[in-house]
């Protein structure tokens, strides 16, 4: 947890594993799921707007032509970020690649070349076409009815695939490239990646699934996400690892707007457009988050005691991100609740990042806004 600008409470609790051999420290790099939307894509995305190359009212056609001749042809770029473009959660990706006793040899290899360079886990690599393959079937993908002539709100994985390869056109780079050169490098983060098994030793990472169903191993140090697994762990929507420290400086760099260390990572208030609610009976921003406010005390994302101006995100692996510019707090959690599979639903059930949430909000019950 960090207030106005300085960590107040940082700690790490229990071990990597069930087994208590190695305990967690402030320095264990975590996959941070979904919140590689924020961490990541929507990082580059709001560069793109800062700097006047991305609007937000023009189609995402225009900007990636080969969506003219598809059901997207028509989708504009506010309405993707707002999660209500029609698209549905997510689409079959990695089920594509396989059968019932295996991996397809068309999509894998056990030994990494020229045609197979994409890690999905050691030991196994994708072709160097899977990136296109996801993309045409993203872009082949149907859209769910409308209700009174709009979509619904429909929270989706492929908003960020999308967002994504379109941020790269722009960009002209991979955006793992863009973004390690222009924030995580400047702000000193050792430890922002994708591929963490590039730098870093597995024992620095957090384990997450045992996976038996896919890759077929224990996951530690590849990307959880299936989707960004395939295409070599760089996705739109997940693939980021991090430690908690380099989390939340870049979060505070956010909640500043752009402003951090002397230095002007956006020259407009990009980030309070962006994570700002933007249309009423949606809670979300543009990529951002907010809390559910209307669910009641302890039942929402969010402490219920968060001023609604709160945004941040959540991720799959148990991870999230909150930052109140009101009173100028970020809050970080990071964990492996995947582990030893994806059905451990404990984290869930008993609202542990809430309640931390909550007991942040108490402990400045006297000097914060709650407007």
């Amino acid at each position: 947890m960090a207030k106005n600008g300085a960590v107040i409470f940082d700690k790490s609790y229990g071990f990597n594993t069930y087994d208590r051999t190695q305990p967690v420290n402030n320095s264990t790099l975590y996959d941070l799921a979904s919140v590689t939307k924020v961490a990541g894509t929507l990082q580059a995305a709001m560069y793109l707007k800062d700097q006047g190359k991305l609007s937000l009212d023009e189609k995402v056609s225009t900007y990636l032509p080969e969506l003219r001749n598809t059901n997207k042809k028509d989708i504009i770029v506010r309405d993707l970020l707002l999660h209500q473009a029609g698209l549905k959660a997510g689409i079959p990706i990695w089920e594509r690649t396989v059968t019932k006793t295996g991996l397809k040899p068309t999509f894998y290899a056990s030994t990494r070349t020229s045609d197979f360079p994409n890690e999905v886990v050691p030991g196994t690599y994708s072709v160097k076409t899977a990136e296109d393959s996801v993309w045409l079937w993203t872009m082949r993908s149907g859209l769910l009815p409308k209700i009174k002539g709009k979509y619904p709100l429909e929270y989706s994985d492929l908003t960020f695939v999308i967002v994504k390869r379109l941020c790269e056109k722009l960009l002209q780079q991979p955006i793992e490239e863009f973004l390690a050169k222009q924030f995580y490098q400047p702000l000193g983060l050792n430890t922002m990646t994708y591929n963490p098994l590039q730098r870093f030793p597995s024992s620095c990472i957090a384990p997450t699934e045992n996976d038996t169903y896919y890759r077929r191993s224990q996951l530690r140090g590849t990307v959880h996400d299936q989707g960004a697994a395939i295409v070599g762990g760089v996705g739109g929507h997940a693939g980021l690892f991090a430690n908690s420290n380099d989390l939340a400086i870049l979060m505070q760099m956010n909640l500043q707007n752009g402003r951090y260390g002397g230095v002007r990572f956006f020259q407009s208030p990009v980030v309070t457009e962006f994570s700002r609610p933007q249309i009423a009976g949606n809670r979300r921003g543009l990529g951002w988050d907010h809390g559910t406010p209307e669910k009641g005390p302890g039942q929402g994302p969010t402490s219920s005691m968060a001023p609604p101006a709160t945004f941040g995100h959540t991720g799959f692996t148990g991870t999230c991100v909150w930052l109140d510019p009101e009173n100028k707090i970020v809050y970080i959690f990071l964990s492996n609740r995947v582990y030893p599979d994806a059905g451990n639903n404990k984290l869930i059930q008993n609202n542990v990042r809430t309640r931390i949430h909550d007991v942040i909000y108490k402990s400045f019950s006297k000097s914060i806004s709650k407007t």
